[in-house]
């Protein structure tokens, strides 16, 4: 699995009524199976959620409500920050990219679509130890 971070842009359907955004596996925007969908809201102000990186999972985050802020940290050192702040905007994290989400707004409901089932296996929730596998492995 390589390292990877990408904005995507929903298509949004709709019309004066209001809009629908449609999620599709295997598609250009959630390139994997969903096994997995959760959400994180009611986050209290100055929490920082995550704080950890995957070895394999991917991941589709979208903000449906509110915003926040996710920072991604690649095997490389590279940094990147993105701002979820409207429905029909997504960030794809897929594994070894070590991200922070922070900067909750009140009404911020985070949804999670999740290319596997949970393994805390999967999990690399130590900093200093995900930047020693980072340089044992070659990334490209």
């Amino acid at each position: 699995m390589f390292a990877n971070v990408q904005e995507v842009v929903f298509a949004e359907h709709g019309d004066v009524r209001g809009k629908l955004i449609a999620l599709e596996t295997l598609s250009s925007v959630v390139p994997f199976e969903v096994k997995r969908v959760y959400f994180i809201y009611d986050t209290t102000p100055g929490t920082v959620r995550g704080k950890h990186a995957h070895r394999q999972l991917r991941q589709m985050l979208l903000c449906v409500s509110g915003a926040c802020t996710i920072e991604c940290e690649m095997p490389d050192g590279t940094k990147s920050k993105h701002r979820l702040d409207w429905p029909n905007k997504g960030l794809l994290v897929e594994g070894m990219v070590w991200h922070n989400m922070k900067e909750f707004s009140k009404d911020a409901v985070l949804l999670i679509l999740a290319s596997e089932h949970y393994d805390e296996a999967d999990y690399i929730r130590d900093y200093v130890a995900f930047r020693q596998l980072s340089n044992e492995r070659e990334w490209q």
